[in-house]
């Protein structure tokens, strides 16, 4: 691929310098294919030193950086996410990058000097208040400046403290800055603004190379059905998204208080309340889609969670364009709609044989002037209802749809017109189930294909215990996951009090945590020390309320969790390795070697398995371990692979891959979602 080059701008400090730096080194390493130039502009915020930020422009920091951006002097600006303006232009576009610094904020001190009456420097409001909470009898006095600038006033004795971000002097000087004491201050004792830690980018609207790019660190926006009259009317899957969700807007119709509001792994959900009642808006349309749009670009996991159908009545196309034109993915959940509720549930049945064919749905409300027909079982008799149609006054021209398999793994939308039905329909398939569709809305041909997998099918075969989060990490990035488990995984044992007479438990794999803790009755407080070798281990074991007392830095296979194991001393220690049928025995060997009396104990089998029928149609293959692509071999063949794009989680599970596919694999964590080896697309248009 061609070599991506860009100009990027920053403030003049050295804060900004340092931060922007690490923002390019980071995505220099997730974009093998581009370079990076960085020219300095100054802010109104860098000349006018002296006038208090709360009475600043919203752009104080921002203005002439993003005017730089709009008449193409630089490709994009990096910016602490705390100094963008609340509202952005809409002639400019952002994103947050992800990897968040320490959001806390922090008292920095003189090294040994406490004062009792501090003379305390501080650059907002809320900082003042804390710092007067904190010290009633202190002195509270203004201080502005870039971060370097204020610890050296601190040392002059200007100051006897300051409140400043942890995050900025971190980055600044990679720990603690000579001189000073750094006192971090709990976040529920101070809270920071939700910008505090993240870097920021910002571009030109519609800059394709930048977009592409945005895709890689965002997730999919989940539009979720709730139902209607009764909670229990969401479905499962749309219950699951509001468990893994980071904010959710709603209408006025759920009770979300039977969802809990902390995800799996301790992260507080955010609910926003957006419903609308005929003359009464909590929030304005308009406000609503750019509030999702924002929290996307923010990297969260977002829920807009809507009564009824999503679908019907519900103005989602206005929602669902706006994340097109920023190619942000969604996923759209079905559900049930009142239309349902009012006649299956009540018994005022819209079709009765021999007494009604079909219905009619509509609102006096809208201003479109065409009502779609659909035709259920109509695929043998659909050039005859076409035919039907256009002698009732239907144009040949007509969009039309047919629908096979309706959300199961051999989903299939195909379009045509009214005049042009049987060229899509061999008569081979007129016995296939499926819906006729015929209106303009068969021209849109389904939801567009966007994010990194730009709805490339993905076939999941993982085993039950990672498929839905590997589901969820496809959907994240614009896949559609194919549900087609390949391995299962029964335990060999359960364990009781006595694994609390270990000092350390080894468990190198997720699906180890989830079985392992599924089976022991042990008080998880009495249990020794954790060793892991992967960043999905120790996030599952947090789920459980346990950290890694062992996790390997960089190399997250065995083979790394033995080379941590040699550099300890384990001398007299007892420990626990738990592991599958089929792993090998290197750590409980560098366990050993280490001094440790070991168990190695198999704790769950691995067992081959597969859906009925043939393969569905994918365009590329999931491989959680080495176990589920020999499953896959030896019941379908290696040839099955041509084609197609393999993801693995893992070296190892690539490593098991027939050679001709397991140099083109590529490394996919489901835990952050990510894919390596992947580029942004070539900017196009000339500048």
């Amino acid at each position: 691929m061609k070599k991506e080059r860009f100009i990027v701008g920053a403030r003049g400090s050295a804060l900004s310098l340092a931060q922007t730096a690490g923002a390019l080194d980071f995505l220099r390493a997730r974009f093998p294919g581009t370079d990076y130039r960085v020219v300095t502009v100054e802010t109104p915020g860098d000349r006018d030193l002296t006038t208090p930020i709360e009475k600043s422009a919203p752009d104080f920091f921002t203005r002439d950086l993003d005017e730089a951006v709009r008449d193409g002097r630089i490709d994009f600006a990096i910016h602490s996410a705390k100094d963008l303006p609340p509202k952005i232009a809409d002639d400019l576009d952002w994103l947050w990058l992800p990897e968040r610094a320490d959001p806390r904020d922090a008292w920095v001190v003189r090294e040994g000097e406490r004062p009792r009456e501090p003379k305390i420097g501080v650059s907002s409001e809320r900082r003042a208040a804390y710092a007067k909470k904190a010290y009633p009898k202190a002195k509270l006095l203004p201080i502005r400046g870039s971060i370097d600038s204020r610890i050296q006033q601190l040392r002059e004795g200007r100051y006897d403290a300051v409140l400043m971000a942890l995050a900025g002097i971190t980055r600044l000087y990679g720990g603690t800055p000579p001189g000073v004491e750094l006192i971090p201050i709990p976040l529920e004792e101070l809270a920071p603004p939700e910008a505090q830690g993240h870097l920021a980018v910002v571009f030109r609207s519609g800059d394709a190379r930048l977009m592409a790019m945005r895709a890689h660190f965002v997730k999919a926006v989940r539009f979720v059905s709730a139902g209607v009259g009764d909670a229990g009317f969401c479905t499962v899957r749309g219950l699951r998204d509001l468990e893994e969700a980071d904010v959710v807007l709603h209408d006025a119709l759920f009770d979300l208080s039977l969802v809990g509001r902390k995800t799996e792994d301790g992260r507080q959900r955010t609910d926003v309340d957006v419903g609308k009642r005929c003359g009464a808006h909590t929030m304005q349309q308009a406000e609503i889609t750019r509030l999702i749009c924002n929290e996307a670009r923010k990297g969260r996991r977002v829920v807009r969670l809507k009564g009824g159908d999503a679908g019907l009545f519900g103005r989602l196309a206005e929602e669902t364009d706006a994340l097109t034109a920023l190619q942000i993915p969604f996923v759209v959940r079905p559900g049930v709609s009142a239309l349902v509720a009012a006649t299956t549930g009540t018994g005022l049945l819209l079709t009765r044989r021999g007494e009604s064919r079909g219905f009619t749905a509509y609102t006096p409300r809208s201003t479109g002037t065409e009502t779609p027909q659909v035709a259920f079982m109509a695929t043998r008799m659909a050039s005859d209802e076409a035919r039907r149609l256009v002698r009732e006054g239907w144009a040949k021209t007509t969009p039309c749809a047919f629908v096979f398999d309706a959300a199961g793994p051999r989903e299939e939308v195909r379009t045509a017109t009214l005049g042009t039905v049987r060229k899509i329909l061999p008569a081979k398939e007129e016995d296939r189930p499926g819906l006729f569709i015929v209106g303009r809305v068969a021209a849109h041909g389904g939801w567009p294909r966007l994010g990194v997998l730009a709805g490339r099918r993905v076939l999941v075969t993982c085993s039950d215990s990672v498929q839905e989060r590997a589901a969820t990490a496809v959907e994240d990035l614009g896949g559609r996951p194919i549900s087609w488990p390949l391995i299962e995984l029964r335990a060999t044992r359960a364990f009781g009090e006595e694994v609390a007479d270990y000092d350390a438990i080894v468990l190198t794999s997720p699906s180890a945590v989830r079985i392992f803790f599924a089976n022991c009755t042990c008080d998880v407080r009495r249990l020794g020390a954790f060793y892991t070798c992967g960043a999905g281990t120790d996030a599952e074991l947090r789920r459980h309320g346990v950290l890694s007392d062992v996790l390997p830095a960089k190399d997250f296979s065995a083979a790394g969790l033995v080379a941590e194991i040699k550099k300890l001393d384990l001398r007299g220690k007892r420990v626990l390795r738990l592991r599958s049928a089929k792993a090998g025995a290197d750590v409980a060997r560098a366990l050993r070697r280490a001094g440790a009396k070991v168990d190695d104990v198999v704790l769950y089998e691995n067992r081959a398995c597969a859906p009925d029928g043939a393969l569905p149609p994918f365009d590329d293959v999931f491989f959680a371990s080495a176990s589920a692509v020999e499953s896959f071999v030896a019941r379908y063949g290696a040839g099955a692979l041509r084609g197609k794009g393999v993801l693995v989680m893992g070296g190892p599970t690539r490593a098991a891959l027939p050679k001709s596919f397991s140099a083109k694999a590529r490394i996919f964590d489901i835990i952050s979602a990510t894919i390596s080896g992947t580029v942004p697309a070539n900017n196009k248009e000339k500048r």
